[in-house]
């Protein structure tokens, strides 16, 4: 009995949805990719930079905290040394400040490493991904192609010959019945 081949709707459907999520996986693919080399010039150019400004102007502060605290210890008062309590606390500030910079700028350094190892990490699990959006799904979509060309073709021929030569017509199952009765 042969195939009744009617609609190729759904053939073309999943044919069609697969092109789709290909370029949309490699589309969303370079796009975190784009992202990703932005938080890593981000981490790598410009945080380095920027908490080296910073740890250089907080000990710019600490020296001038240091500086204020000299100068005014160097005025005695009746011959007892200043409280100086305004300036021993900007000296302190100034102090956290460095550390916390310095503390930053030593973060930087290892979220640079971190940031790379999960780098490797995210390309080693995203290569399958990508491998399958630009050539698995195109080698799918080519596949549903030359199916549906075939079942086109298979649609259009007909019904096949029938069993036996090819091309031959069917013989009658019982010869005797389909002959004209003879005269007795």
């Amino acid at each position: 009995m042969p195939a009744q081949v009617r609609s190729f709707d759904a053939i073309v459907s999943v044919r069609d949805e697969l092109s789709r999520f290909s370029q949309r996986a490699g589309d969303g693919l370079d796009e975190i990719a784009g992202e990703i080399r932005r938080v890593i010039d981000w981490v790598e150019h410009d945080r380095p930079a920027y908490w080296k400004r910073r740890v250089a102007r907080a000990y710019d502060e600490v020296s001038e905290a240091r500086n204020e605290l000299n100068r005014r210890l160097m005025y005695r008062v009746a011959d007892e040394p200043p409280a100086c309590a305004e300036e021993k606390a900007a000296l302190a500030r100034a102090q956290a400040h460095l550390a916390y910079c310095q503390d930053k700028q030593s973060r930087v350094r290892e979220w640079v490493s971190e940031l790379r190892h999960e780098l490797h990490e995210y390309q080693g699990r995203v290569a399958h991904l990508k491998t399958m959006a630009e050539t698995e799904a195109p080698k799918a979509v080519a596949m549903l192609d030359r199916a549906l060309a075939s079942l086109e073709r298979y649609a259009s021929a007909g019904p096949p010959p029938s069993p036996g030569r090819p091309g031959a017509t069917p013989e009658p199952s019982n010869p005797a019945a389909d002959q004209p009765e003879q005269p007795k």
